[in-house]
């Protein structure tokens, strides 16, 4: 499951082909390239990790950093769980801090 932090159309990614075009965009949506806009950093502030044999989650912040130097804070949480000895994503969610303005 997949929501990525600058979608507000297409909210939920359901399929391989809707999380490709929100990160290398597509002509005519809302997709403008998430992955390929230029951030020259990211630095992450985990605020906790839970894990158990098989699976974990985690929770935080992190900044990207733009190309003009400015720094964007979203708030993440991940879901991952074992699959034949490997870690797997199964869980995304991003999204902007709230602002009550």
């Amino acid at each position: 499951m997949f929501k990525p932090t600058l979608a507000a159309e297409d909210q939920f990614r359901e399929t391989f082909e809707e999380a490709l075009s929100y990160f290398i965009g597509q002509g005519g949506t809302e997709d403008k390239g998430f992955a390929i806009s230029g951030w020259t950093k990211v630095r992450w502030e985990s605020n906790g990790i839970y894990t158990n044999d098989t699976s974990a989650m985690a929770m935080g912040n992190y900044y990207f950093t733009g190309p003009d130097g400015s720094e964007t804070k979203v708030e993440y949480t991940f879901g991952y769980i074992l699959v034949d000895g490997d870690l797997r994503i199964n869980l995304h969610h991003s999204s902007m801090p709230y602002s009550p303005e």
